[in-house]
């Protein structure tokens, strides 16, 4: 019996939709477990020169008219926030699997119905948190399951970018889910659930540096867990990312781990709890780090899964109401 191939339609055609892709033909040259399909754009002219970019056979001028093609079995949402939701359950309704860039929505509230729809659908979803799927990330997730670095007391994690002011850019509109913290602050969030084994803080401070216009351009939070471990966290889209403003350092009382530029590591250091590094990890990406969260949903959908049980629907909605209590305070 032929194995199944999946056959994904893009949503959009930014540059993250040109990164997932570089990885799925990638994916698809090394298992043939994955075939670029369609892709499409509210501009037929713009689909079209994607599809011709990355050697996509159908091109539509229309979300709808992607979601129609029979012949999709998944889709990856790469438009601006905003629209994430609402193009998810769409797809999700027109029969297709579904990977959406990250974060699903704007608030919460605007997340639950995807996963009502998911559920009563039948079809699997699941969030592209690809940071999660990565090798060095979770070897230092073992590195703490296995009690190298013993209880944890501290982590410290920042996303800085630097991205000059420009109002049309979706960053600095509100509308379009525009700031700091939807943007980057997403990751930082989701590294300190992560290591603390997935629970909500106890306690959250937080403080939003916003522009006139409402967008957060910094912000910093502090988060208690019941376990004691502290975490602080920040992130920015108007200060420069030196690398050491872009990393995750783990303490425990017997050790540390390091992930310089955690969200795409391709190193773990493990330390000792005076500095000493007592182990290192490299894993280059065989592409560009894209491709572990397409393996997954490969994984998923041939065990008949609805959800990622790396990346699960609680797991997204847990730091979706995270994000909302940040910005209550």
């Amino acid at each position: 019996m032929s194995k199944k191939v999946i056959r994904w339609g893009i949503v959009a055609t930014g540059g993250i939709a040109e990164k997932f892709a570089a990885a799925c033909r990638f994916e698809s040259a090394r298992t043939g477990n994955s075939e670029l399909y369609a892709v499409a754009s509210r501009s037929m002219q713009k689909a079209a020169a994607f599809a011709q970019a990355w050697g996509i056979p159908h091109s539509h001028g229309s979300y709808k008219a992607l979601f129609s093609d029979p012949a999709i079995d998944a889709v990856y949402i790469a438009t601006p926030h905003n629209l994430h939701a609402e193009l998810s359950i769409q797809a999700l309704k027109a029969g297709k699997a579904v990977l959406c860039e990250k974060p699903v929505s704007i608030v919460a509230a605007d997340f639950y119905p995807v996963i009502e729809t998911a559920r009563k659908e039948g079809r699997f979803f699941m969030e592209a948190m690809w940071m999660k799927f990565n090798p060095a990330v979770n070897k230092a997730l073992s590195w703490v399951h296995e009690g190298i670095l013993g209880p944890l007391t501290y982590l410290r994690s920042d996303f800085f970018l630097h991205a000059p002011y420009d109002s049309t850019s979706r960053l600095f509109d509100p509308a379009l889910g525009g700031g700091a913290l939807l943007d980057v602050g997403i990751y930082p969030v989701t590294a300190a659930i992560l290591f603390a084994g997935k629970k909500r803080p106890a306690h959250i401070d937080a403080f939003l540096d916003k522009d006139e216009a409402g967008v957060d351009r910094y912000n910093r939070m502090h988060f208690t867990f019941d376990s004691g471990l502290k975490a602080d966290l920040s992130s920015a889209i108007t200060l420069h990312g030196i690398d050491q403003l872009r990393s995750l350092v783990v303490l425990g009382e017997t050790g540390a781990a390091v992930l310089p530029l955690f969200w795409m590591a391709q190193q773990a250091l493990l330390l000792s709890p005076t500095g000493e590094t007592l182990e290192t990890f490299d894993s280059p990406f065989p592409c560009n780090g894209y491709e572990y969260e397409i393996r997954e949903v490969e994984r998923c959908l041939a065990q008949g899964l609805l959800e990622s049980p790396v990346q699960t629907w609680d797991d997204s909605i847990m730091v979706m109401e995270i994000l909302d209590q940040i910005r209550q305070k």
